[in-house]
């Protein structure tokens, strides 16, 4: 799977050791030739039900759990993958000049179970055997997402 974590909101405290409004996490991946895509929100203002991810160990909760696999769109080719989805799903209104926190990750596995996760900027993420540690958002291990003005096509 693909994972994309993003916080959208570009005034959050950049340490933040939790997720708050406008941070989310993007999985997707192929299930018998169709694209699966789940966007998560740990923190939804005016969720009504939480939904827990649960261990032995503890339980973390996400305000919502969406499946946006209709909006998704996935190609990959010796190995390359690349993705689109509408920033309004996301609800990510991204500004010129604007620093957001971000990190996209590889999930490997053997189609049952994760084998290995690799990110771009966070390293902590070797575990993959607590399902509530391997969907905690973690945005003080995020790194930096700096959005640039277009350039004008001639």
């Amino acid at each position: 799977a693909l994972d994309l974590m993003l916080g959208t909101d570009a005034k959050a405290d950049p340490k933040r050791t939790a997720a708050v409004a406008g941070d989310l996490r993007l999985l997707v991946t192929t299930v018998k030739g169709k694209v699966r895509a789940n966007l998560y929100r740990a923190v939804q203002p005016g969720s009504r039900e939480k939904i827990p991810f649960t261990s032995p160990l503890r339980t973390i909760t996400f305000d919502e759990v969406k499946d946006v696999s209709r909006e998704v769109t996935m190609v990959s080719s010796n190995g390359v993958y690349e993705l689109s989805i509408p920033l309004k799903t996301l609800g990510f209104q991204p500004e010129a000049g604007q620093v957001y926190r971000g990190d996209i990750g590889v999930l490997r596995g053997n189609g049952f179970q994760t084998l290995q996760r690799a990110y771009w900027f966070n390293k902590a993420t070797g575990l993959v055997s607590d399902v509530p540690s391997e969907a905690e958002l973690t945005p003080q291990l995020w790194g930096r997402f700096e959005v640039e003005a277009a350039e004008a096509k001639q």
